[in-house]
């Protein structure tokens, strides 16, 4: 590799913005370059000289590269697809120039992955596309990451506080080392290139991504990124500039994301040119003087021109303006978004000035679109050769063309590097470096090291919470503490710090204890979200549900001083909680070295600080819920604490009782309730599941260990807001949502539960949509004919009255399973945002309309598995009743149905004489059987005697209330006394299913059997119930005599045989 020589300093408007550590600012008073006074000036963008020379012997290798190359291989360079869409194969095929790995996303879709085995992933990649055949030209793949705060995808890793918390350090040093360390860990799993630093200011703190930015304040943003890139990178002209040890870095999302209009990820940014320059660009600024050789383009507009097609910032100011010489990445499909544009057709993006596209799923229609486009002349050679170029120059400055594979290089493979201690150490420092002590009133901190303390909270053992999102999955959610290997909670950092000076720690979730503590510590705050799925309507913390709340107020009312550590992603309304503790530390999202925590808010056995507290705000702390747009140096400004604020042991004060009357508050009645909103929201997690067992969705794609169902993140409106599902070859699998009990007694009936759904195939498919209200009641909806009717249709909005979901309010109080999609046969269809709203988003009419009662509603068997059998075996019964000799007619379902398969030996033995029409249907419900009677089942026979049994699928497809059956098979009897009124009926009483008496299942179906026997009574006809004859002495049903538990074998075929042969002899003539 050649080191690209360094050019002079930028000039002194650039160090202005962006090349001073910027020490915070102590109050809302003190001079202020954010002073909008510059705004209201002409535009003026300040010109830049890149650091980076490339060598002129890089440049000829490089043009010498391109000449050679045919017009696939440079297309091929312009794309970038995502590591669970392609082969090393396809990329050798395709001439692919990048790929990557979402978030969650993992190689060979192996969550334990070592580092080790990243870098063999990456090798083969490698080896694929560094070596030719037939003289071709070969470009190797440049693999890129999302290592935000640290390489949160790899098991094992050291996370480091998210970049809120970083800049609540604003230690420059300190940043430097944990790009040092990042670019390390990321270089031992094989991969070159990480996307980050986000250099966003966010100005609006409801933006999703509050807490990738480093301030509100354009300076501290500009000092920190261009720090860490120095990190990452090494420093231009200097021998270890992007070595084996360093990574190339991406600053990103160019331009204005922080500023969207009300914080809508991927909004518009509507300010002036003067703004944009004085807040949002000093980012790129500072880190483009440190050497940064790859942008990231924004999803977010600036003044309704989206950013992935603004020419005039993407071309004529980064490039000529401030002379970026590296190369812009695309964000996720962002290209898809422009006007006449999809994610797999954007020759727009290229002309506009993006180099690399990053298309994850749609690479290769895109790849073949625009070849077809270059071919066509709608992107120029000239344009199409300077975007390659671009690209090989920067892959040549990081030493892809160097014969060197991943396992080759310095650190490739060496599982050692990750989470090692001396990287642990640099996370541990920047937590004790993040916190911002708000309240101390009497010096309640630091803790005595040999105090009884008592920990409580929901983040106080959840490493989940700590790290936030992108963390081992993309928006942090659906993993489990084993995930973090090598992770301390912030309840073992207590654990830690106390024991060692004989100190006593006590943890209690709800905060019970049986000794009265010297403190109590409480952890709380937001759950882990991630980009979109994070941006919220109020800055109100955990509007309407209070508990943590409770908590505080009673250990006070109980004399217990009160610590509260808040755990959040941006400054939040939580002034009734500062007010109920003695002591409010700031937390941030700390990452994987908790103890760090500890090490600040406990002190020596003495009360005397260990540790202090340097950390200051870098956003402004809200004194309403309504203040999403609170930043120093704007007009009216009024923060409960400002910018630059940050109390310390040496330097404390009292903080008075807080106003807590103030707008914007919410009030206590009922909430929606989101179960899916881009990912499942906390305490939900999404499980995939089949008849044989239950699996919980973790990352970006599960699949069952048979293969019946498999669950990825896919996209909606944004990056994997949305999870595909594709089920096959299993009768009763699919996909649910659980995770503690829910009270929707409040939503009935006027409520609804909602989702959106894409149907890509159900032909040959089943969907139903489940309510398990509680033990022993479901309701369900059956939604096959809707499905299919809307099959490649695209996404449509399913809205639910929940009247149709629940019998009455109290069958909401305690639901388990509050939303399940039953899938059987194959089929695919993808889901996002599942609701239970308060009010319907849409009208009556446009609401699916459930019947009163199915199983009284004559219908067909519309299952998947009965589509080629059903309606064929139902004329073949017609024909048969239409000869009218029957004398008996034994009429159910598939047990019924058995009489023709299992049993068949047995009703020769028995009952081969007589003139029998067997009107069982495998799978059939009472709404079914009713169906088959209006439909000429029972024709021109007049038999002496029907028996009936129908129930059993009512209770397993869709656990029928008993009463429901019931109605069902009071409907049968009405039509059969009208049919054949000289028949003597007799209604067998539902056979026992599942192993076990307490089983819901047969418990169901014994309710029902009460039922039942009162109905014959009723109606003057016969009941007989033998269900104990199946059954041992204790109730249990054995796979002797029914093999799945449901459907008897031959041995069981001869008990029943035995116990309905008097009934037989008695009335059949």
């Amino acid at each position: 590799m050649n080191t690209p020589s360094t050019k002079g300093k930028l000039s002194l408007i650039v160090a202005a913005f962006a090349s001073v550590a910027l020490v915070a600012c102590t109050s809302a008073t003190a001079p202020d370059p954010t002073s909008k006074a510059d705004s209201v000036e002409t535009p003026h963008w300040p010109t830049l000289q890149s650091p980076i020379i490339y060598a002129e012997e890089d440049k000829a290798f490089v043009a010498d590269l391109v000449a050679r190359m045919s017009t696939e291989q440079k297309v091929g360079q312009l794309m970038q697809a995502e590591i669970q869409t392609i082969t090393p194969a396809e990329a050798r095929q395709y001439h692919i120039g990048s790929i990557l790995n979402g978030g969650g996303s993992v190689p060979n879709r192996q969550a334990a992955a070592t580092a080790r085995d990243w870098a063999v992933f990456a090798q083969s990649f490698y080896d694929a596309t560094a070596t030719s055949e037939n003289g071709e030209v070969a470009i190797p793949v440049l693999w890129g990451t999302d290592a935000v705060h640290g390489h949160g995808n790899l098991i094992g890793a050291t996370i480091f506080p998210h970049n809120i918390g970083l800049g609540a350090a604003n230690n420059v040093e300190l940043m430097t080392r944990i790009g040092e360390v990042t670019a390390r860990e990321v270089r031992a799993s094989g991969i070159e290139w990480i996307f980050a630093p986000t250099v966003a200011v966010a100005r609006n703190d409801r933006w999703g991504r509050t807490y990738e930015s480093y301030s509100e304040h354009p300076n501290r943003v500009a000092s920190l990124g261009a720090a860490l890139v120095t990190g990452m990178q090494g420093k231009p002209g200097t021998p270890s500039f992007l070595d084996e040890s360093h990574t190339l870095a991406s600053v990103k999302h160019y331009l204005g994301d922080g500023g969207t209009t009300g914080g809508d990820d991927q909004g518009d940014t509507a300010v002036s040119e003067a703004d944009l320059i004085r807040l949002h660009a000093p980012g790129y600024f500072s880190t483009l003087d440190a050497g940064a050789l790859t942008v990231m383009a924004s999803f977010s507009s600036w003044n309704g021109d989206k950013m992935h097609g603004n020419r005039y910032l993407l071309n004529d100011i980064l490039r000529d303006k401030l002379d970026f010489n590296g190369f812009v990445v695309g964000d996720w499909n962002g290209h898809g978004q422009l006007p006449g544009c999809t994610n797999d057709s954007c020759f727009q993006t290229v002309n506009a000035g993006l180099d690399l596209v990053m298309v994850p799923y749609d690479w290769k229609a895109m790849y073949a679109n625009t070849l077809a486009q270059v071919l066509a002349g709608n992107i120029t050679e000239s344009r199409l050769n300077e975007a390659v170029s671009r690209i090989l120059l920067v892959k040549k400055q990081l030493g892809l063309f160097n014969g060197k594979g991943p396992l080759e290089r310095e650190l490739g493979g060496n599982n050692t590097v990750v989470g090692s201690e001396a990287h642990r150490d640099v996370a541990r420092q920047a937590v004790r470096e993040s916190l911002v002590l708000l309240k101390n009133n009497n010096r309640t901190l630091p803790i005595a090291a040999n105090a009884n303390v008592l920990v409580a909270g929901d983040g106080a053992n959840d490493l989940a919470k700590q790290s936030g999102g992108w963390t081992v999955t993309w928006q942090g959610t659906g993993t489990q503490q084993a995930d973090y290997v090598g992770a301390t909670s912030i309840l073992q950092g207590f654990e830690q710090a106390m024991s060692a000076a004989g100190g006593n720690v006590t943890y209690s979730a709800q905060g019970e204890y049986a000794t009265k503590p010297d403190v109590a510590v409480v952890v709380f705050g937001e759950d882990p979200y991630a980009e979109g799925q994070g941006d919220i309507n109020t800055l109100e913390f955990s509007p309407g549900k209070h508990e943590t709340l409770t908590l505080l107020k009673q250990l006070q009312a109980d004399g217990i001083p009160v610590v509260s550590v808040f755990l959040s992603g941006r400054p939040l309304w939580v002034t009734p909680y500062i007010n109920a503790s003695d002591a409010f530390v700031a937390a941030w999202l700390p990452g994987s070295e908790a103890q760090g925590i500890a090490d600040v808010l406990v002190g020596d056995s003495s009360s005397d600080p260990v540790y202090d507290f340097t950390g200051t705000l870098a956003f402004s702390w809200p004194k309403t819920p309504l203040q999403d747009t609170l930043n120093v140096g704007d007009d009216n400004y009024d923060p409960l604490f400002a910018y630059g604020y940050g109390l310390t042991y040496a330097k404390g004060k009292t903080v008075a009782q807080l106003d807590e009357d103030v707008s914007g508050v919410a009030g206590e009645g009922v909430q929606d309730i989101a179960l899916y909103a881009g990912r499942p929201l906390q305490p939900f997690n999404v499980f995939l599941n089949n008849s044989q067992r239950d699996q919980i969705f973790s990352g970006a794609f599960a699949q069952l260990p048979d293969g019946t169902v498999t669950v990825e993140t896919t996209d909606k409106d944004i990056q994997e807001d949305a999870l595909l599902v594709t089920f096959k070859q299993d009768w009763m699998s699919g996909l649910f949502i659980a995770g503690g009990q829910l009270d929707l007694s409040p939503f009935y009936p006027n409520g609804a539960l909602e989702f959106d759904i894409r149907i890509d195939d159900m032909e040959k498919g089943r969907l139903d949509v489940i309510l398990d209200c509680n033990i022993n009641c479901r309701n369900m909806i059956a939604m096959r004919d809707w499905a299919v009717e809307k099959q490649g249709k695209g996404w449509q909005q399913v809205s639910i009255p929940m009247h149709c979901m629940l019998e009455n309010a109290e069958h909401g109080k305690q639901v388990q399973r509050a939303f399940t999609l039953r899938t059987g046969g194959d089929g695919r269809f993808a889901l996002a945002n599942v609701h239970f709203r308060r009010e319907a988003s849409v009208p009556a009419e446009q609401q699916i309309q459930c019947p009163a009662n199915i199983a009284t509603q004559p219908d067909t068997l519309n299952e998947y598995w009965a589509v080629d059998w059903w309606m064929p075996r139902h004329n073949e019964k017609v024909a048969q009743a239409q000869q009218g000799t029957a004398k008996l007619v034994m009429i159910g379902d598939s047990i019924t149905h058995g009489w023709e398969g299992d049993g068949k030996s047995v009703w020769e033995r028995y009952f081969g004489d007589i003139d029998t029409l067997n009107l069982g249907f495998g799978g059939d419900r009472t709404e079914n059987v009713l169906w088959r009677l209006r439909h000429g089942e029972l024709g021109n026979v007049k038999p002496d005697l029907v028996m009936l049994m129908i129930g059993t699928n009512n209770t397993g497809h869709r656990f029928d209330d008993p009463t429901r059956i019931r109605d069902g098979v009071a409907a049968i009897l009405d039509e059969l006394a009208l049919q054949v009124p000289d028949a003597q009926v007799v209604i067998q009483a539902i056979f026992p299913r599942s192993a076990q008496p307490d089983d819901e299942l047969r418990v169901n179906n014994n309710q029902a059997n009460v039922l039942l026997k009162a109905l014959a009574k009723e109606r003057q006809v016969e009941f007989i119930d033998f269900g104990k004859a199946f059954l041992t002495k204790d109730g249990v049903l054995t796979n002797e005599v029914m093999p799945d538990l449901l459907h008897p074998k031959e041995d069981g075929y001869d008990i029943w045989a035995k116990q309905i042969e008097p009934i037989i002899q008695q009335y059949v003539k």
